[in-house]
């Protein structure tokens, strides 16, 4: 994927803790498969240092007898000869300094055997905590000083953990910044060198097929699975110091999060894609304690205190599950699980999208609804999958589902690390940081998992157990991303009244019926209730499923369970007043606890006093601006909310469905959400009224211009794209460039005036926003085409009646 640099420079590879299982399984294969590609440079070594006492030749016949277990039956013993001649053996203590000077020595002389001053190479394949001490005694002798003129260079090599937490991982970084500088340190996670894992950068931006909706916004969910077979085995004194998710799920899964999930660098160079997965992990959210208890899973195989090094007593996981979400425009709506484990039966490696269910759906009458998934998999095989839905052959308008599959080879088609190795080999020689760790990517990482393990070991999360070889345990965590919504569960049912069933009210209640809402709707003219009621539910052709009328009050009040969640859709002022608090009102039949929420343009003044009224009735209340018109109400809004933080987030899984994807916010206190639309629709104001100014400036010139395609291309990647072009786009479309019967006269309602009048208490200028209005109030007597152009955008994003009068 990425070009390497000229890797043919002299380099001479000093591996500390060369005797030990991380040479045998992973370097020492790589290398050998190096060697036989022709792919190592023309000269280079390989110098092991250990306490063992062993020659050159005795270190070549215990790598021979390691090396025998990767051999293919094609190796002749002259070319295992001829690779193993390049190793050497030099003895030291890791604590010991005189030996670090020794081993200088030893490279000068072997370099000037070659009569070159070789690049080296320090790969610290050794535990953790020695790392302080190989480091420190590095630099103290010279070793890491590059010799060879401009060309030269020392690199310094460490294998996750990086660190057991944020502090320890710290201290490591600070060691490493201060005897190296970072285009020195290559911290390896393995896991980015496979191919399937790479191909997820090539896979979204080389081509076009889905990143343009690679995002919240069609993604519902992310899960990234590690389920192994094997169990920890000999790994017992390791393993049980970490556990499963400081061991595969800080590093490996957040790795494949961050593939999945960055934004698209500016190039495939090593800085631009690092920065990006480094940006897009610094926006894990670090869960609190109560985040911990509710979204968190963990347990352990039965069995697992029987292996040696294991404590008696030991409370290691073997397996978790964990939710996490990113705090990204993108991404922000987007549930995410992260699962991994050991002995669950069978090896699954993937990431899986799920992507959301189409509304509305041409889906057969009580036919599955559909959604599509877009899989990664690195186990059992290499392969994506992209999931869609297709007619039967046949009469009947039946559906199934179908897969485009990508291939990239069967399971078994490659020597599990030896291929990941050769990358990061040759990578660590050219110099190409792509696919190591980066400082800020560690720190990140520590982020989101310390709050984990730290709730753990306070046991916030029973450890439950399970029977080894079997995915029964994945079934008892199944509650954890089972219920999609961000921030504090709500335990309240998805059960809703809605009070107004104008253009943006009953769009609502048919958005909340289509995601799964029992919605009890009432209007005080019955015809819009009946036609509401009438109606079949898109997705399954059911009528009224989901939305049940009332015609009184009294009726609304007795269909819905306490608390009850009543949303109300009226015009401001005297609508919502007279519902709230006439005799004859809503607030005769509400129950203490029972929750208003004031969804029309309220002005803001009004909502705290209204807030403040029904709090001594105990009545909670919230005040939510929403804006999209009525295609937003009918297929996800944008919301913003007002009052008590916490009834806000009792209220998540309500904001998550009739929003657009990351569409909603917590404002502040009490009449917060009502502020913040009013400002909106005053900047709305002030945008329209720019837009109409230009455009009539475009209409009148001596260019003749096709105003039709000036929007389009306005729409088009231009600084003043937005909705309110595309809109002004179609409206030109309809009515063509002169607007023919649409009034150029603009209407214009309170939330404007409002905005200017809260403006002039704060002492602010608004003088756009306040021309604007002065604009929309002489259009009456003083229509023109710039009034037109406001008037069309109107009735395009809210449906309003712009016709000229006759």
């Amino acid at each position: 994927m990425i070009q390497r640099q000229d890797s043919n420079i002299p380099t001479t590879l000093v591996i500390f803790g060369a005797t030990g299982d991380l040479i045998g399984k992973k370097i020492l294969p790589a290398l050998f498969h190096l060697f036989r590609k022709q792919q190592l440079p023309k000269q280079f070594r390989v110098v092991g240092f250990s306490r063992k006492n062993l020659s050159d030749e005795s270190f070549r016949a215990l790598l021979s007898e390691k090396l025998i277990h990767w051999l293919p039956a094609s190796v002749i013993a002259a070319e295992t000869k001829k690779f193993l001649g390049m190793f050497s053996f030099h003895r030291g203590l890791i604590d010991e300094a005189r030996d670090y000077h020794s081993l200088a020595k030893t490279l000068k002389q072997m370099d000037a055997e070659w009569g070159v001053c070789t690049n080296k190479l320090f790969y610290l394949a050794v535990p953790p905590h020695l790392y302080e001490t190989i480091l420190k005694h590095l630099a103290t002798s010279g070793l890491t000083e590059p010799c060879g003129g401009l060309s030269g260079w020392s690199r310094i090599i460490v294998e996750k953990p990086f660190g057991k937490d944020a502090v320890t991982a710290k201290k490591l970084d600070l060691l490493l910044g201060s005897l190296f500088k970072e285009e020195q340190i290559y911290r390896v996670d393995h896991y980015l060198a496979k191919e399937m894992l790479q191909n997820i950068l090539v896979f979204r931006f080389g081509n076009n097929l889905f990143e343009r909706t690679w995002s919240g916004e069609s993604v519902e969910k992310i899960e990234i699975k590690l389920l192994e077979k094997i169990g920890v085995e000999d790994r017992g004194a390791f393993y049980d110091g970490v556990g499963a998710l400081r061991d595969v799920g800080q590093n490996h899964l957040l790795q494949m999060l961050a593939l999945v999930t960055m934004e698209h660098p500016v190039s495939f160079d090593a800085n631009a894609i690092r920065s990006k997965r480094a940006d897009i992990l610094k926006s894990l959210f670090p869960p609190s304690l109560k985040d911990v208890a509710r979204t968190t899973f963990r347990a352990q195989y039965k069995g697992y205190k029987t292996i040696k090094g294991v404590s008696s007593g030991s409370r290691t996981e073997t397996y978790f599950k964990t939710e996490a979400r990113l705090d990204t425009p993108r991404w922000r709506d987007t549930l995410i699980t992260l699962e991994s484990g050991k002995r669950l039966g069978e090896s699954v490696k993937e990431i899986i999208l799920h992507l959301r269910h189409p509304s509305p759906c041409l889906c057969p009458p009580g036919a599955p609804h559909h959604a599509n998934n877009i899989v990664v998999r690195l186990e059992p095989r290499e392969e994506i999958d992209v999931t869609f839905w297709a007619k039967k052959p046949g009469f009947a308008y039946e559906t199934e589902e179908r897969k485009l599959n990508f291939l990239l080879r069967n399971a078994g088609a490659h020597s599990q690390y030896t291929e990941e190795y050769e990358k990061l080999l040759l990578d660590c020689i050219a110099g190409n940081q792509t696919l190591f760790i980066r400082t800020e990517e560690v720190e990140a990482m520590w982020r989101f998992t310390d709050p984990i393990t730290s709730a753990w070991e306070n046991n916030l999360v029973p450890l439950e157990t399970y029977e080894p070889d079997s995915d029964a345990i994945r079934e008892r965590s199944a509650s954890i991303g089972a219920n999609h919504g961000v921030g504090a569960a709500s335990k309240l049912p998805k059960e809703i009244g809605i009070i107004g069933l104008g253009k943006m009210g009953a769009n609502v209640a048919r958005n909340l019926r289509d995601k799964g809402w029992r919605v009890v709707a009432y209007n005080r003219t019955p015809e819009k209730i009946r036609a509401l009621e009438k109606e079949a539910r898109p997705n399954d052709g059911v009528v009224g499923r989901g939305i049940e009328g009332a015609y009184t009050l009294q009726e609304f009040s007795s269909k819905l369970a306490s608390p009850r969640i009543v949303w109300i859709m009226l015009p401001a002022g005297r609508a919502v007043e007279e519902m709230l608090f006439d005799k004859a009102g809503i607030l005769s039949y509400l129950k203490k606890g029972d929750i208003v929420i004031d969804a029309g343009n309220s002005f803001y003044k009004d909502s705290i006093r209204r807030e403040k009224l029904l709090k001594k009735r105990g009545i909670r209340f919230l005040d939510a601006g929403v804006s999209g018109g009525p295609s937003g109400a009918r297929n996800g809004a944008a919301v913003m909310v007002g009052g008590d933080r916490k009834i806000y987030d009792s209220l998540q899984e309500l904001w998550s469905n009739v929003s657009v994807p990351g569409g909603y916010g917590y404002m502040g206190f009490a009449g917060a959400g009502h502020f913040v639309k009013m400002v909106h629709n005053g900047i709305e104001y002030g945008m329209m009224q720019a837009i109409g100014e230009g455009f009539e400036v475009l209409k009148k010139s001596k260019y003749k211009l096709d105003l039709k395609n000036v929007a389009r291309v306005y729409s088009r990647g231009t600084v003043i794209e937005s909705r309110l072009i595309h809109w002004l786009t179609s409206a030109l479309e309809i009515h063509g460039e002169n607007l023919v019967g649409v009034s150029g006269s603009v209407s214009h309602t309170g939330e404007g005036a409002w905005t200017v009048k809260t403006a002039k208490e704060e002492k602010v200028k608004a003088k756009i926003i306040e021309e604007a209005l002065k604009f929309r109030i002489a259009s009456e007597k003083n229509p023109s085409y710039t009034g037109k152009v406001v008037s069309a955008l109107r009735e395009q994003f809210g449906g309003h009646e712009v016709r000229e009068r006759r």
